[in-house]
């Protein structure tokens, strides 16, 4: 789920994970570091979730991927 619901609370939710990633992006990371530093703040989140939320956050121009690091836009 994008959004929360009655049944997915917000942190869960796809939109809840991508903010979750928003402090995480210190020194413009690879995929896989973001997804490590990812795992020690939620170690119950798959990797799913992951990959949605940060799809989420391509698609709204806040993250782009040049030469496989992540570049911030906020």
């Amino acid at each position: 789920m994008i959004l929360p619901t009655k049944y997915v609370p917000a942190a869960d939710s796809t939109l809840g994970i991508a903010g979750a990633l928003l402090p995480l992006r210190h020194n413009n990371p690879t995929v896989s570091e973001l997804w490590h530093s990812f795992r020690e703040t939620r170690p119950e989140a798959t990797f799913d979730s992951f990959t949605e939320s940060l799809t989420l956050l391509f698609l709204i121009g806040t993250v782009t991927l040049d030469s496989g690091i992540l570049k911030w836009q906020v």
